[in-house]
């Protein structure tokens, strides 16, 4: 989740912590109708598997560029490193996470 739009791990934080925070979760991205830059592009470049991890890859995705990171194949991998699951999906986050932030995809928080 994002935190006054840096990433944080939200299984390592208390709710208690974060009161006068602005807080961000998947459903605060985008809608149905008009998906934020990020989850079109995990759409497009088919960047889940089994859609368990895909929520926390996106969120932490857009904390990635919020934070003005480098998107270099590398950089993308170590930040993202975070959000490890199983699926073999690493190569379309990589590029998903590539395109959107070409695209200028930021979280409007």
């Amino acid at each position: 989740m994002l935190v006054n739009g840096r990433r944080i791990v939200s299984c390592l934080t208390l709710a208690i912590m974060h009161q006068n925070d602005a807080i961000t979760t998947i459903e605060g991205l985008g809608t149905p109708e008009h998906l934020h830059p990020m989850q079109a592009a995990f759409l497009e470049h088919d960047g889940f598997q089994c859609g368990y991890c895909t929520p926390g890859q996106i969120v932490s995705a857009v904390g990635h560029l919020n934070e003005d990171r480098p998107t270099d194949d590398a950089t993308v991998r170590e930040f993202m490193s975070g959000n490890i699951c199983r699926c073999g999906a690493y190569p379309n986050i990589v590029a998903a996470i590539q395109d959107a932030a070409k695209a200028g995809a930021r979280a409007s928080i």
